[in-house]
């Protein structure tokens, strides 16, 4: 029986349709029940037809669900509830309406008592059945096929998005490592497209959360900036379509607001240049010995720039880590650099001299108090100054941290509230004193993973007293002062996060660390921070942290191929981590003393595949991402993962891409070391090894 067979005699009382779609709401309490597309039942039943949250006079929680209310009508176009057993005059409405295939839903909260405020709502509540595939919008996208996987590890499991402590997950902060506001679920019947369209970008939690029976429950939980009387100024939009996870980015792209014009990134962004991440102190790895390594004095990386760009036939960008002079990860301050500013104007004139670029990673809006790596302190300037006042609260005044923060990893500290004036004008100074170094690519704001502004809930800030859409319009500010000063001083430095930048973000970061491999943890990457984005964003393949933590290296010791490939399909600029003596390595985080993949294939890829974008600006570099323009078929390859996965994917890669001019082309790349015959339609193609074939339409 479908999930609309249970609902009684009134059942069709409950439901409503719009172009083959029919909704369906549970009587009793007006939860969506069902979704049915094109005759196929979508959704399993929710329990909630929303859940909020308030908070007491002392930050308390108070959590509210749609079955606990004593009253509850449903109408044309409306939801309400009334006759909270605590909350006596508390109502919940939720306006609906359907159109175009579509249903979509406004929730608004009156009547929040004045010991209360509203800090978030999560409505309307959406469950998924098991068995399909489920697109989750962060780290530029993954697809998810086991959702229950994450609730294995104590790190992962599901929460509602709170103020984050040390050791805990921050969640799917939007925008922030949740890039875009929307879920997919697609199966080979139909697929189901959930999406918040708020063109203000608010503060959300963008989130899956499994249930029991392998059902899994899609939230968009919707953070309300504190305030008592609440009406939500956009829509949620709930749908069926036909497609996967490229048409429901189709639909997304298709309603997202978009600034007219961004600013012009710098020339450099034109020449495609291969990034070279590498650090000046340790053996690849935060903990152990910082002593200077072999790429100190910075200079000493000179041979091994040059010989990288002759071989890849490009210039080049050498990003350093572990080369702040106070600490490694330890923001704000970063600057003198280590050894001195006249070791690193050496690196940065020659470097300048051969036609090739300086940049340098740093740590974000956080503020360190002790460094867990070395003995650097700030705890004596943060009693001294009052520092503790800037600093991001928790609804009960606590302050804390989660991300690089604790004894076992980068830092102990807090995150810093970027509405205050001493935290802006303290970013911004350590901003321009990069620029007025000459540095070209500042990777400033590592650690607020897609430009996130971290929570903050303090009722003595010049901001509301809790999350919500003016954290954005916060940070959009702060990004814009700080362009506005760049372009004053006649500066072209580029600034980034890690991660791709949030949809609010995109115009301001303008080279960004792509973060993919943070997806093999829970499933399998794809590339829709570009689908949606890449004619206005420029990310790069970044530093491939987490990638020795989830494959087996060794045992798929291809699979370095697959990832400079999975980002050049991508549209994005290629990079390399360097281990010892000028060699390739993994990614960040694995061992220097752990072998090195083999390195002439590495090269020959990167070579040939910066040398494709470079013919081809105008899809791989300024080009809209497509849905594949025609099937490819092909051999398979297997990639090992840590826990005993395998996941067997194609053994090559194809994107699709429309320039400006209208013209489409299809990009297919093998990334074997062996000659493959692939299927292109009716056609047969040969891709030579380690090579990327063009057709046009």
């Amino acid at each position: 029986m479908n999930a609309l067979g249970d609902m009684g005699k009134n059942t069709a009382a409950y439901q409503v349709e719009s172009g083959g779609c029919r909704l369906a709401f549970d009587p009793a309490n007006g939860a969506v029940s069902g979704l049915s597309f094109k005759g196929v039942e979508m959704l399993a039943p929710a329990a909630e037809a929303f859940t909020a949250q308030l908070l007491g006079p002392d930050g308390e929680k108070a959590p509210v669900k749609s079955t606990e209310f004593a009253c509850f009508k449903f109408g044309a176009g409306l939801l309400s509830y009334s006759a909270h057993p605590v909350f006596l005059e508390l109502r919940v409405e939720i306006a609906w309406r359907a159109e175009g295939g579509f249903f979509y839903f406004r929730p608004a909260v009156h009547g929040v008592p004045e010991s209360h405020i509203l800090e978030w709502i999560d409505a309307p509540q959406v469950v998924v059945p098991g068995g399909g595939r489920l697109f989750f919008p962060s780290g530029e996208g993954f697809i998810v096929t086991e959702p229950w996987r994450r609730e294995d590890g104590a790190y992962s499991k599901y929460h509602p998005l709170e103020f984050a402590k040390r050791g805990s997950d921050y969640g799917g902060l939007y925008p922030g490592i949740c890039q875009m506001q929307f879920l997919a679920f697609h199966t080979d019947a139909g697929s189901v497209y959930f999406g918040a369209h708020d063109p203000t970008h608010g503060t959300k939690g963008v989130e899956y959360a499994p249930e029991t029976g392998g059902r899994t429950r899609l939230s968009l939980q919707t953070f309300c900036s504190g305030v008592r009387d609440y009406v939500s100024g956009f829509e949620y939009v709930l749908g069926g379509f036909d497609g996967d996870w490229m048409d429901a980015c189709e639909i997304y792209r298709g309603w997202l607001p978009v600034p007219k014009a961004h600013p012009a990134g710098p020339a450099w962004l034109e020449e495609s240049p291969v990034v070279l991440i590498y650090p000046v102190r340790g053996r690849g790895c935060d903990k152990g010995t910082l002593e200077p390594n072999e790429y100190f004095p910075y200079v000493n990386v000179m041979p091994f720039a040059r010989r990288y760009a002759e071989a890849f036939g490009c210039k080049v960008m050498a990003l350093l880590m572990h080369w702040e002079g106070t600490a490694p990860w330890a923001p704000p301050y970063v600057w003198p650099p280590f050894g001195g500013e006249d070791a690193l104007a050496e690196l940065r004139d020659q470097l300048h001299a051969e036609g090739h670029l300086l940049g340098l990673y740093c740590s974000g809006s956080a503020w360190t108090q002790t460094s867990s790596i070395t003995d650097y302190s700030r705890e004596e300037q943060f009693e001294r100054e009052g520092l503790e006042r800037y600093m991001t609260r928790g609804p009960k005044g606590e302050i804390e941290a989660s991300i690089c923060n604790g004894e076992q990893s980068q830092r102990l500290g807090y995150d810093m509230c970027l509405s205050e004036d001493w935290p802006r004008r303290t970013v911004k100074n350590e901003i321009m004193k990069l620029a007025d170094f000459g540095v070209d690519y500042a990777q400033f704001f590592d650690q607020n993973l897609g430009g996130a502004f971290h929570l903050c809930y303090s009722r003595e800030h010049h901001h509301p007293p809790a999350p919500g859409a003016w954290q954005v319009e916060t940070m959009r500010s702060l990004l814009a002062e700080i362009h506005g000063e760049l372009r004053a001083r006649g500066s072209q430095m580029a600034l980034g996060c890690e991660a791709a930048a949030a949809d609010p973000y995109v115009e301001h970061l303008s080279f960004n660390d792509a973060r993919p491999t943070f997806a093999y943890g829970r499933g399998m990457p794809v590339p829709a921070h570009s689908f949606v984005h890449h004619e206005r964003a420029s990310n790069f393949m970044g530093n491939q942290c987490g990638a020795a933590d989830a494959i087996e290296l060794l045992e798929s010791p291809e699979n370095l191929l697959y990832r400079v490939a999975y980002a050049f399909n991508a549209g994005d600029f290629l990079s390399a981590v360097l281990k010892g003596n000028g060699q390739i390595h993994w990614g960040w985080g694995a061992s220097w003393d752990f072998p090195a993949p083999e390195q002439s294939g590495v090269v020959e890829l990167i070579r040939n595949l910066n040398g494709f974008r470079l013919r081809y600006p105008e899809f791989l570099r300024h080009g809209k991402m497509l849905k594949p323009t025609r099937p490819v078929s092909g051999g398979k390859w297997p990639l090992r993962l840590k826990g005993g996965r395998t996941e067997i994917l194609d053994s090559f890669l194809h994107s699709s891409w429309e320039a400006a001019d209208g013209r489409i082309a299809q990009v297919i790349t093998n990334f074997l070391p062996r000659r493959q015959t692939l299927r292109r339609g009716d056609e047969d193609i040969v891709l030579e090894p380690l090579s990327a074939k063009l057709m046009e339409e």
